[in-house]
C-alpha cells in the first residue's frame, strides 16, 4: 500500500505503507464501509443511533459513516455528564460539527434530567475510580434512549486499541462474561437491548486521529478530568509497547480471538438470565439493575450532604 502522491507522509506500520492525506481519508473510509460490511452491521431499513462525545473516534466513525452510507438514517446521541466545563465543551464542539455535517442529535443532561453529574461519585466509595460508575450510566441511558426512539443499531466509536485493552485485562483476569461480549457485533437478548456495532473495531486510535486530522473534524483536544488514573491508559501503554516490535499485534490479537477463541466462551453469555430492573424497567442480570442502584447511592449521599 503506497502512495503515488510525492507527499505520502502518513505511514501505516502494520500495512508498511505510505499514503498523502487525501489517499489515507479514502482509505479509512474504506476500511469503515468493508467492516460494516464483513461483520453486517447495518442492513437496510435501519436506524442507526451513534454514541458521540466530542472526541476523535466517534466524531470520525460519525463522519465517515455519514460519507460512505448517504442512505442510511444516523442520528448522535450525546449523554452530558455534568463534568465541570468539560461536558459543556465537549456538547458546543458536537453540535457545530453535526450541525454542519447535517445530521439529527439528541443531547441527554443528566444534570437536568436526574438531579446528579458524574462528580457527586467523587463523594461515594467510587471516588477513586470514577471511569466504573461514569460507563454504567453511559451504557444505559444510550442503550434506553436508542430503544426509546425507536433505533435498530447503537454505533459506538470504540476502536481497536480500547477492544485489545480489554481483551488483555480479561484474559489475564480470565474474565470470561467480559470475553464473551467482546464483539464487534453484541446481538440484543432482550427486545429493549438495541444491538451495538463497532464500526472502528479494525482500525487504531492513531488511524482515527490521523483521519480527523486530515478531514479537519473539530474534536476535543484534552482528556476527561477525571480519567487521570484510569486503568485503560496504563494497559495501552503496555500494549503500544508490544506493538512497536511486533506491528500486526493488535490486529492479530483481535482477530485471533473473534475466529479461534471467541467461540468458546459463547455458553458463559447466556449463562445469567436477563431479568427486568423493578425500578426502571431496563433489562438487566440483576434488579435493581446497576444503573439504579448507582443512582440511588448518590442520591443518597447528596441528601445527607444536604442534612448536615
Amino acid at each position: 500500500m503506497h502512495c503515488k502522491a510525492a507527499d505520502g507522509e502518513i505511514f501505516i506500520p502494520y500495512a508498511r505503507g505510505r499514503l498523502c492525506p487525501s489517499c489515507y481519508i479514502n482509505f479509512f473510509e474504506r476500511k469503515v464501509k468493508r467492516t460494516v460490511s464483513k461483520y453486517r452491521m447495518i442492513q437496510e431499513g435501519d436506524r442507526v443511533a451513534v454514541a458521540v462525545s466530542g472526541g476523535k473516534d466517534s466524531s470520525s466513525l460519525m463522519h465517515a459513516l455519514k460519507k460512505t452510507f448517504p442512505n442510511v438514517e444516523f442520528t448522535g446521541i450525546y449523554i452530558n455528564l455534568g463534568i465541570g466545563g468539560y461536558s459543556d465543551e465537549c456538547e458546543t464542539i458536537l453540535t457545530d460539527f453535526l450541525k454542519k455535517l447535517e445530521v439529527d442529535f439528541i443531547v441527554y443532561d443528566v444534570r437536568k434530567e436526574l438531579g446528579i453529574s458524574v462528580e457527586d461519585f467523587k463523594r461515594t466509595y467510587f471516588k477513586g475510580r470514577l471511569c466504573s460508575p461514569c460507563g454504567t450510566i453511559k451504557r444505559y441511558l444510550l442503550n434506553k434512549i436508542a430503544y426509546e426512539e425507536g433505533f435498530t443499531k447503537l454505533a459506538t466509536g470504540h476502536n481497536l486499541d480500547d477492544l485489545v485493552e480489554v481483551l488483555f485485562n480479561a484474559y489475564i483476569h480470565g474474565d470470561v462474561s467480559q470475553l464473551a461480549r467482546i464483539k464487534p457485533v453484541l446481538p440484543s437478548s432482550h427486545e429493549k437491548f438495541v444491538v451495538k456495532i463497532k464500526p472502528l473495531c479494525e482500525l487504531t486510535e492513531r488511524e482515527n486521529l490521523l483521519y480527523a486530522e486530515c478531514s479537519k473534524i473539530p474534536y476535543r483536544t484534552i482528556a476527561c478530568p477525571l480519567s487521570a488514573r484510569a486503568r485503560s491508559r496504563r494497559g495501552k501503554k503496555v500494549i503500544d509497547k508490544i506493538a512497536e516490535s511486533i506491528p500486526y499485534f493488535k490486529h492479530a490479537f483481535f482477530k485471533s480471538h473473534l475466529k479461534k477463541l471467541s467461540r468458546f466462551f459463547e455458553p458463559e453469555a447466556s449463562i445469567h438470565p436477563i431479568v427486568e430492573c423493578k425500578v426502571c424497567g431496563m433489562p438487566s442480570s440483576t434488579s435493581p439493575c446497576a444503573f439504579c442502584k448507582r443512582l440511588q447511592l448518590v442520591k443518597e449521599v447528596n441528601n445527607r450532604g444536604r442534612d448536615d
